[in-house]
């Protein structure tokens, strides 16, 4: 997640507790690059559809992410939720 304070912003104890179900359900890696954590309270949280198109703290819209793949990220809906939606890549291309 980001430095901004949200409501709801998932924090501490509970915080602790989703990275721990979240690692369980993922396999304790990167979603989006696959490497292992070693230490899942390393691991950050990333709102798979960006907290700005769609402002939820559930389960089911959180990965967990390496830093470096978090920031990469930002705020932009992932290629196969994008290709998922659209049928067409960023180049006209069909999927």
């Amino acid at each position: 997640m980001s430095r901004r304070h949200r409501a709801g912003c998932i924090r501490g104890e509970r915080g602790r507790a989703l990275r721990y179900r979240l690692a369980r359900r993922d396999g304790r890696r990167c979603f989006y690059c696959r490497t292992p954590f070693a230490d899942v309270t390393m691991a950050t949280l990333d709102h798979y559809v960006p907290y700005c198109l769609w402002p939820t703290n559930r389960p089911f819209n959180l990965v967990l992410a390496c830093e470096p793949c978090n920031g990469a990220k930002g705020s932009a809906l992932p290629l196969g939720l994008v290709l998922l939606l659209g049928g067409r890549d960023a180049w006209g291309v069909a999927a």
